[in-house]
């Protein structure tokens, strides 16, 4: 079995210094896509013997695969590597309220398979355990993915999520961390953390965020949350809960959040305030989602009700702008298909509430990861935390 480098050792959780290398060597991998032994050897500080040893046992083994040559000023053009991409996935699932998402990500970051069902019920506890029981490993079974090759699971739920002990605090709470639970049921390693901050995460590994050092990424979906990237670093706070920008003060408005405060952001601004706002509107129930489709049809009424939550939206994120002094905004979460129908009113509320120099230097983009940002942040968290020393 390839992934056997993975694995401890007995004695004390220690590994062999090989193993720690053949470590580095698929991180490297997982953040660079291609790289030469040259390259590998001078990441890692090894003898280029050493790393060709390397190198060419995992290629034998099918983890490394040739990826064309490199250009050179001079002498032979040296061959590239990348992942095998059929040596290992991992599996990303979104748990919102009142929705499932999953998706399979091979080694060269490619969803080979996604899986959506809006009749999860994350409320109802022992359903969405029994759920998550068996549908798991029955979609694994029906892909035919080997159970080994699985490298672990990473899974953004809504709420509070303490990432570092496993626990959901909001829902799924047991008498054991949560990811302990799943992990025994499914047999491979599996990580929780909150669902914007693996967002967030996807775009900092994989998005607009990549290489930023100080940006906020914004989750517009049914709810309304953030995640901060502060130096470079996803910042959890204290508790792991930071960013639950929804639940802030915004207006005296009596309405109640599902937070049981009123006048919290998310009364305003969030797929739930766009679902009141359209059944005050015309007699007529619908999920958020389909609301925001009758966009591109040129209902008035809903192109008007998307201006004013993104004003709205705009001075609030004038707030986090004047004190965190970020350089992006990006934005996401399953508004995504509206946000430049709404641009110009977030900018409106921005310009009008934030400091003009703080507001200038931060560039305000629409995600390109679309739906997929938090499966992608779940594929990162998964390899960091399955490759860690």
């Amino acid at each position: 079995m390839a992934w056997t480098f993975l694995e401890k050792t007995a004695e004390y959780g220690t590994q062999s210094k090989q193993n720690t290398q053949k470590r580095k060597i698929i991180h490297l991998l997982f953040h660079h896509q291609e790289l030469s032994i040259p390259e590998l050897c001078q990441f890692l500080k090894l003898s280029v013997p050493t790393g060709t040893k390397l190198v060419e046992e995992f290629e034998n083994q099918g983890m490394l695969v040739k990826a064309g040559k490199r250009e050179s000023s001079g002498g032979r053009r040296p061959v590239a590597y990348r992942l095998g991409p059929n040596m290992g996935y991992v599996i990303g699932i979104e748990l919102v309220s009142n929705a499932f998402k999953l998706g399979i990500v091979n080694l060269q970051r490619e969803l080979v398979y996604e899986y959506e069902s809006e009749t999860f019920d994350i409320s109802d506890k022992n359903a969405a355990l029994d759920f998550l029981k068996h549908v798991i490993p029955q979609i694994i079974a029906n892909q035919n993915i080997p159970p080994e090759k699985i490298l672990g699971a990473g899974i953004g739920i809504t709420g509070r999520v303490d990432h570092k002990k496993g626990i959901s605090y909001s829902y799924l709470n047991l008498e054991q961390p949560l990811a302990n639970y799943l992990q025994m049921e499914w047999g491979f390693p599996v990580f929780i953390d909150n669902d914007t901050h693996l967002l967030a995460w996807g775009e900092n590994t994989f998005g607009l965020a990549r290489d930023k050092k100080n940006a906020i990424c914004v989750n517009l979906s049914r709810g309304l949350a953030v995640s901060l990237i502060s130096n470079g670093q996803l910042h959890s706070g204290h508790s792991g809960f930071a960013g639950e920008f929804g639940h802030i003060f915004a207006a005296d408005n009596k309405r109640l959040c599902v937070c049981g405060k009123k006048g919290c952001l998310e009364t305003l601004v969030s797929g739930l305030a766009l679902e009141s706002a359209y059944v005050a509107q015309t007699g007529e129930s619908l999920p958020y989602k389909k609301i925001l489709s009758l966009v591109e049809r040129g209902q008035p009424q809903v192109t008007e009700t998307l201006h004013q939550m993104g004003e709205q939206l705009g001075r609030s994120l004038a707030v986090l702008i004047d004190l965190l002094n970020p350089e992006l905004i990006v934005l996401s979460g399953g508004f995504v298909p509206v946000f430049e129908t709404m641009r110009y009113s977030i900018i409106r509320g921005i310009s009008l509430y934030s400091l003009p120099q703080l507001a200038s230097d931060c560039e305000i983009k629409v995600s390109t990861l679309g739906d997929n940002a938090g499966v992608m942040g779940a594929y990162a968290m998964v390899f960091e935390r399955v490759l860690a020393p």
